[in-house]
């Protein structure tokens, strides 16, 4: 899909770049030329914004989605190896005082 050039983009050495399309923005934060900080002016504004802050990039700056985190077994196969031990110890060293 092409793009309209809609985006100044104001570039790390204090240059304006652009106009320029949504595509080629993409590809510059693909390439890490971009990030979230980077000053950017839609067509239809007067403004400055944070690439971050316009919709049509949101996409681009979703979180990472986590994995599910998989139950600890060994964690808790060791504390109830743990308790055994421990009761165990706590019979033995009783049985040792009675005598």
């Amino acid at each position: 899909m092409i793009s309209l050039p809609d985006y100044k983009v104001m570039g790390e050495d204090g240059q304006e770049y652009g106009p320029v399309s949504d595509d080629q923005i993409r590809k510059w934060i693909a390439d890490a030329r971009l990030e979230r900080k980077s000053p950017v002016k839609p067509a239809d504004s007067r403004d400055w914004v944070f690439l971050e802050s316009l919709p049509e990039f949101a996409d681009v700056f979703q979180p990472p989605t986590m994995p599910m985190a998989k139950p600890q077994k060994q964690k808790w196969l060791l504390i109830l190896l743990i308790a055994v031990i421990a009761g165990v110890l706590f019979v033995v060293l009783k049985k040792f005082n009675h005598h």
